[in-house]
């Protein structure tokens, strides 16, 4: 199993994370601290390490509905021209621009699809479920791009069938794609201010500020992926006008990130449980976050911020802890990067992979307990040794 072209990009992103940090500690802003940044990594890697059968599949499905169901089969529409765009000829490089066109072609198709699917995971509530993870930060920094939801992927490649519907093989989808999420990187800082020309055209840090801006003027904002003219022309474009106050309209009080995958798909079952009739449970998946039937009191709307008054989750936790915390992460990066390692070279069995993956989970919910002050150590403690214990028993003797 090959890695992406996303999976080569992630140290040069551990590697941009540290410069910024360095860099904001010298010009004196603090955009990082270490319970936020914590979260924002373990939320990364457990989306890499839910990824791995998540992607396989999407992927088969994909190149299938591709093969059976494509444009190309269906109408007998002549393929896309993907050949390369630029070659080596009689000491030149030449153009081939049939070929051009249909790589831009492609771009454009992508990050089409990618502005609609985001768009929809903030206007229908159970796809808000799978991207509210990326959102729940109260920072806005490089690691936040990292914060991904361990469900998205199930959605976004769901909607990227229109993709496999034009005919483009899963090998250029995923190029694509992956270019776009490398993109989509950079934007998350506060250390770039706004970029002349470029903001008519891309999307910019100062775009996705305003993105991820809980101010109701900014709710629902600059969806786009790399261009943002798709916003302008379906009028969810924003100027950034101040710099925004970052997260959830009802922020998550805890740096756990199995908590920030699961906790609004917990409030949808809540009130699709409490609601009597049908009509309005499947409205409750379907309408926009907030909104609520008739017998339920009002939808709940964005509410202007006290600035003078704002504070963020940001409780008073020991040094001992807070070193603690960060030692539990790095035990669990090792061993869940070590069975990434193992499982893309085929020397771990899937059967094995899921057990151990569900122990890391649990490890990193632990962390998350850890830096958030939590009662209730020891037990937890107690409980992730036998967890260990059991899960080296699986991996050495079975």
């Amino acid at each position: 199993m090959q890695g992406s072209i996303l999976d080569l990009a992630v140290p040069f992103f551990l590697v941009l994370i540290g410069l910024e940090f360095f860099y904001s500690r010298l010009v004196g802003k603090k955009i990082y601290r270490w319970n936020d940044t914590v979260a924002d990594l373990s939320t990364g890697i457990l989306f890499s390490l839910s990824g791995i059968l998540v992607t396989f599949v999407s992927l088969w499905i994909y190149e299938k509905f591709r093969i059976f169901c494509s444009l190309q089969v269906l109408f007998g529409i002549p393929e896309i021209p993907l050949g390369a765009p630029l070659f080596w000829e009689d000491g030149n490089f030449q153009i081939r621009f049939r070929n051009l066109a249909g790589w831009i072609f492609v771009f454009l198709a992508v990050d089409f699809v990618y502005y609609w699917f985001h768009r929809a995971t903030h206007e229908i509530n159970f796809l808000w479920a799978c991207h509210v993870t990326h959102h729940s930060s109260e920072e806005f920094n490089l690691a936040v791009a990292l914060r991904q939801s361990s469900f998205q992927r199930i959605f976004e490649y769901t909607f990227n069938l229109s993709i496999a519907f034009c005919g483009v093989p899963w090998q250029v989808f995923l190029l694509a794609h992956g270019i776009l999420k490398i993109y989509q990187f950079w934007v998350h800082t506060r250390l770039i201010g706004k970029l002349g020309f470029l903001e008519e055209i891309l999307v910019t840090p100062a775009h996705h500020r305003v993105h991820h801006g809980r101010d109701p003027k900014y709710i629902d904002k600059n969806h786009g992926g790399i261009l943002i003219f798709w916003d302008r022309i379906f009028g969810s474009f924003s100027r950034e006008e101040e710099e925004p106050i970052y997260g959830l309209t009802k922020p998550v009080t805890t740096f756990d990130p199995v908590y920030t995958n699961l906790h609004v798909y917990e409030e949808i079952f809540s009130l699709v449980r409490k609601t009597k009739r049908f009509k309005e449970k499947i409205l409750i998946l379907f309408k926009p976050p907030g909104w609520r039937p008739a017998g339920m009191g009002p939808s709940v709307l964005p509410q202007e911020i006290d600035r003078s008054r704002y504070e963020k989750f940001d409780p008073i936790v020991s040094e001992q802890k807070t070193v603690w915390g960060v030692l539990e992460f790095l035990l669990w990066t090792v061993l869940s990067m070590s069975l990434l390692k193992f499982f893309k070279t085929g020397n771990l069995a899937l059967w094995k992979m899921i057990p151990a993956i569900v122990y890391v989970f649990y490890g990193f919910k632990h962390t998350g307990f850890v830096l958030s002050g939590s009662p209730g150590g020891k037990f937890r403690i107690v409980f992730l040794l036998l967890g260990g214990m059991l899960l080296s028993g699986i991996l050495l003797f079975f």
